[in-house]
């Protein structure tokens, strides 16, 4: 189900953030594409949140301001992808 909005965004952001942030590494860059955790493992509230700017950024392709169902529907591609390599890295 495909859900607008800024409620819709932010379950999809905290839901990308959940599955990711256990798959990236700890260091300084500016490459936003990739979430910047903490050496124990934790992710900062700037760095989440500047990680999925860099998302949003991604998926506007008309840079209008807003993501529209057919951004949308190419930024939930871009999630699932996401889980499914973290998935396809963690089996037991």
């Amino acid at each position: 189900m495909i859900q607008t909005g800024k409620t819709g965004l932010t379950i999809a952001a905290a839901a990308v953030c959940f599955l990711i942030s256990t798959s990236v590494f700890a260091g300084d860059h500016a490459d936003h594409s990739v979430m910047k955790k903490e050496a124990d493992g934790r992710v900062s509230k700037e760095n989440f949140m500047k990680h999925h700017e860099w998302m949003f950024d991604q998926e506007d392709k008309n840079k209008d301001g807003y993501i529209d169902n057919s951004e949308m529907n190419s930024l939930h591609n871009r999630v699932k992808g996401m889980h499914e390599r973290f998935e396809s890295q963690h089996k037991n």
